[in-house]
């Protein structure tokens, strides 16, 4: 069983940020409950991830990111769960998840376009799960479920890459008024950890 964890925190080593709180708390409970899993963390913010950024340098010489990016593709390819956590910033994904994004969404690599418009190149087989920590609200506001593009962003471009099964987990509500930041964490822990062990037990 191979897992593949993303932090894409820009706060990455910052014990306080919710998002770190439950990616490490994911990880503590992926070690726990299936010893023998290769884990792979990915933190995308940390300067040995080495996430190419598209530039005038690098649209004109491909070359000089190709490597990172082959790697970036190969590491997705060959886990068997895909777990990201991310902040929602601005109504959208972080920057250096956009990066991320390019390096894997690579034409003729992870999808190609024929006359019937984008293929995707990934066997769809993986599970995704996109947990999106949030100061506000986006889930029951009808107005504000209108501007939360960062879950869209995401299910679309998996599925691009042949990726249907993306689970979404709103960590939400956490900056707001009277909000029990406390209970929304446990309640994410649960929800995480019902997860994680109803895949390991499919998997087995």
């Amino acid at each position: 069983m191979h897992i593949l964890l993303i932090n894409a925190h820009p706060d990455y080593d910052n014990e306080v940020r919710a998002t770190n709180q439950l990616y490490y708390y994911t990880l503590r409970h992926l070690q726990k409950q299936a010893p023998n899993a290769f884990i792979e963390s990915l933190k995308l913010y940390a300067p040995e991830a080495m996430i190419p950024a598209l530039t005038q340098e690098t649209l004109r010489e491909p070359k000089r990111i190709a490597e990172y990016q082959d790697r970036l593709i190969d590491q997705w390819r060959r886990a068997d769960l895909v777990m990201i956590f991310s902040p929602l910033f601005n109504l959208n994904i972080v920057s250096r998840m956009k990066d991320y994004i390019d390096s894997i969404m690579v034409a003729d690599k992870t999808y190609r376009f024929d006359e019937s418009g984008s293929v995707g190149l990934l066997d769809g087989s993986q599970p995704v799960l996109y947990v999106q920590t949030s100061g506000g609200n986006y889930d029951f506001d009808p107005d504000d479920t209108k501007v939360d593009f960062a879950p869209q962003y995401m299910r679309t471009v998996l599925h691009v890459m042949g990726i249907n099964k993306m689970t979404l987990l709103r960590v939400q509500g956490l900056r707001l008024q009277g909000a029990d930041r406390n209970q929304i964490l446990t309640t994410a822990r649960q929800h995480l950890a019902r997860y994680v062990d109803q895949f390991i037990q499919a998997a087995r």
